[in-house]
């Protein structure tokens, strides 16, 4: 997964558009997952976590100054 990639983070977003707040409750039953699927798992955990790192709180930032209220 290339987050880099205009169409891999379309790709995401519409993902995420579709997931419900049940997929986030912390039951990923990670442990069933065979060894080769946790590799990707956490690869693109991490991937995610690279590209994204601090972007919420940058983008908060920005508006903040727009707005005049840093």
């Amino acid at each position: 997964m290339n987050l880099g990639k205009k169409s891999t983070r379309e790709e995401f977003e519409r993902a995420l558009a579709r997931c419900k707040p049940e997929d986030f409750d912390g039951h990923t039953e990670f442990y069933r997952l065979t060894p080769e699927q946790r590799l990707e798992w956490l690869c693109q955990a991490a991937t995610f976590v690279y590209e994204f790192k601090g972007k919420a709180n940058s983008d908060a930032r920005d508006r903040l100054r727009q707005r005049g209220e840093e």
